[in-house]
């Protein structure tokens, strides 16, 4: 096969912020003392957004039972303190969003109606934001929703079974019994195209559809790497699993963080030499072999859809089919 260049940063794999680890030691009332910190919100995987990008607050529009979070700095020196808002912290930002406007409605006149551009603040899902935000907002925006799932489902400790609580400006929940550091978790999974080449040169390239999605909906195969494995082994074995197909000669082609809610997708290539494949996987209802042509005229047809560029996936089946623009060739919204 042709093999695929490295992916660029796309998506949720963009950023211009430096994490600046070094901040982090002296805990978030250090980095609001620089006089140059602003705060953005999410909740439960959405973002507050407006004008374009992340809504900027000051701390005081941060409720105070939040876990807030150092996200780092831009090339402006700005620091950017994350809020993980529980649900009593997200309806206490919407009274006081609401209650702004009723004071002030003026603008409500030429305001966009909801979305990212509305000049009032309005909540919405790192999958829409995912492709539109700047490459600042949306590397912030990806890691206060990873980190703010991990602190949800991560409150106490595994050890002792006592409350954790957030240290080093969010990014360690401390066991205070144990006295146990516990660190964010990151689930590496592959996700790859399989690629069959005829005789003649030709590249056909195996999709599957899952059973919940569309009939018309189709993807590249993708798994979790079990503890372990090599990425190399984990491609294989995946494949081998869900089409009952052998692959070889692994190629690593990208990454891009995936935080729903923790999984960091790792893309491969990998090369068939059969074009016999069953489905061993419950998951997935069936599975059909693609030539660049055939893909190009049913996305442009509407009869099949595939992942769009918010993921990894929609990126890797364009690179191969031959840089699909979404546009014109009737890809699916649905990330």
């Amino acid at each position: 096969m042709k093999e695929l260049p490295l992916l660029p940063p796309a998506s949720l794999s963009r950023t211009a912020v430096d994490r600046s680890h070094v901040h982090r030691g002296g805990g978030i009332d250090a980095i609001w003392e620089t006089g140059r910190a602003r705060a953005v919100l999410a909740h439960r995987g959405t973002l507050l957004v407006s004008r374009g990008g992340l809504h900027l607050l000051d701390r005081k529009d941060v409720p105070e039972d939040s876990v807030m979070l150092y996200l780092g700095a831009d090339g402006e020196g700005t620091h950017f303190v994350g809020g993980a808002l529980t649900d009593e912290g997200r309806a206490a930002v919407d009274r006081r969003l609401a209650a702004e406007t009723d004071r002030d409605p003026e603008d409500l006149l030429t305001d966009p109606v909801g979305g990212l551009h509305a000049t009032r603040p309005v909540w919405l899902g790192l999958r829409e934001l995912g492709t539109r935000l700047s490459d600042r907002d949306v590397a912030l925006a990806t890691s206060l929703v990873a980190v703010g799932n991990w602190h949800a489902t991560h409150t106490h400790s595994p050890r002792s079974g006592a409350p954790t609580h957030p240290a080093q400006a969010g990014w360690v929940r401390v066991d205070p019994e144990a006295g146990t550091e516990h660190f964010p978790r990151t689930d590496p999974a592959v996700i790859m195209a399989v690629v069959h080449t005829d005789a003649d040169g030709t590249e056909r390239i195996l999709l599957g559809s899952n059973a919940l999605w569309p009939d018309d909906r189709f993807s590249l195969l993708a798994g979790f790497v079990d503890p372990g494995e090599t990425l190399e082994s984990a491609v294989i074995r995946e494949v081998e699993e869900e089409a009952g197909l052998r692959v070889r000669r692994p190629r690593y082609v990208g990454s891009q963080p995936w935080p729903f809610p923790a999984s960091l997708m790792l893309g491969f290539t990998a090369e068939a030499d059969s074009l016999e494949v069953h489905t061993n996987d419950e998951e997935l209802t069936h599975l059909r072999w693609f030539t660049r042509e055939e893909l190009v005229e049913e996305l442009r047809e509407g009869t099949v859809s595939v992942p769009d560029a918010v993921s990894i996936a929609g990126q890797i089946i364009a690179a191969w089919a031959g840089g699909l623009d979404p546009q014109t060739t009737g890809w699916s919204a649905r990330g």
